[in-house]
């Protein structure tokens, strides 16, 4: 089976060490549930401000309008966050660490081992309630020196940095010199 991530003629054999990208980790159920009620959450204090506002100026048009509009963005919502979760896949590897998001613009990036310089782990409020963490591999220079996984759960967020701590080569060379 051909690399789902990468075109073939990007890497050799040698550079695909470690599982392919049959096994890939998808991201937890609890996932869209944290995100659905994040949205949800966002759309009650947008809906209470907008209130305040049409309380204190009276405009007649706008409870009408943001209310169709309210309820386009959580019918376009709640079909879209399920692609989105089911879309954003990982995969760690021995020489590299790989991310894949993306409905329809697809993202992909491969971080070589060797390029990482720390992680870190961070919850939020919400993402502590659902049990869930952001996980953030930190890269050597470039524009773009950082990957972000969110909403991974978080003892994986735990076992992941373990893992890529373990796996990030150490310089000796210096001590050589």
């Amino acid at each position: 089976m051909t690399n789902q991530l990468l075109h073939t003629g990007f890497l050799d054999d040698q550079c695909l060490s470690g599982p392919l990208p049959e096994q890939w980790l998808l991201l937890p159920s609890l996932a869209l549930t944290k995100r659905r009620f994040s949205w949800a959450l966002t759309l009650l204090v947008v809906l209470c401000v907008v209130m305040a506002a049409q309380w204190w100026w009276d405009f007649p048009w706008l409870l009408p309008v943001l209310g169709s509009a309210s309820g386009l963005i959580v019918l376009v919502s709640w079909f879209w966050l399920p692609l989105a979760v089911r879309h954003c896949r990982f995969l760690l590897r021995t020489e590299d660490f790989l991310l894949q998001s993306g409905v329809l613009w697809h993202k992909a990036v491969l971080i070589p081992l060797h390029r990482v310089q720390h992680v870190t782990i961070s919850q939020g409020p919400l993402q502590k309630r659902f049990g869930l963490a952001t996980l953030k591999v930190f890269t050597a220079g470039g524009v773009h020196a950082e990957a972000t996984l969110a909403d991974i759960n978080y003892g994986v967020a735990q076992a992941f940095s373990e893992q890529l701590s373990q796996l990030i080569p150490r310089g000796d060379s210096d001590a050589q010199d």
